[in-house]
């Protein structure tokens, strides 16, 4: 436990930060693809699917916020939160994609999976460990970077919760 309290803000910040980047980039491209196939072969299913993803995504983003204030309260609801996303994860790949996705649109999900789930060990390591210590001194364009990345996975989460 002191192991992870030691290290240095700035850290997580970065690795949060890069994850949150790449992961955004690939969902958007993936969003591009999704945007070609809704008019040939996305079905309903796969749309709800998606909106289950988008929004126990978001309750379980909210969670990790929360670690600031609540670790150990918040905790059953992020355990709970990661599941259902991986759970519908997990049908999304394994029963829409798998017969009908490229092998770009594969890797792109590789991807994007690869990075949300760093990201979010890292947010969930920082936030329960040591409630964000440090999250307050990180440079000013920190925050710059974090909107950023934010507001576009806002507009990306938007237009895949519109698509169909």
């Amino acid at each position: 436990m002191e192991l992870i309290q030691e290290v240095n803000p700035l850290y997580w910040a970065t690795v949060v930060l890069v994850a949150s980047t790449i992961f955004t980039i690939l969902w958007a491209l993936d969003a591009v693809t999704h945007k070609r196939l809704v008019e040939i072969d996305i079905t309903d299913k796969e749309l709800q699917t998606h909106r289950n993803i988008l929004v126990a995504s978001v309750l379980m983003e909210m969670s990790l916020v929360a670690m600031y204030w609540w670790q150990i309260e918040v905790l059953p609801l992020f355990i709970a939160f990661l599941i259902v996303r991986t759970t519908h994860e997990f049908i999304d790949e394994l029963h829409f994609h798998t017969e009908r996705c490229s092998s770009y649109e594969s890797r792109l999900h590789l991807g994007m999976w690869i990075f949300v789930f760093i990201k979010t060990i890292v947010l969930f390591f920082w936030g329960f460990f040591s409630a964000y210590k440090g999250i307050e001194d990180l440079p000013v364009s920190y925050y710059i970077w974090g909107g950023i990345v934010f507001s576009i996975m806002s507009v990306v989460s938007l237009f895949e919760w519109r698509r169909g």
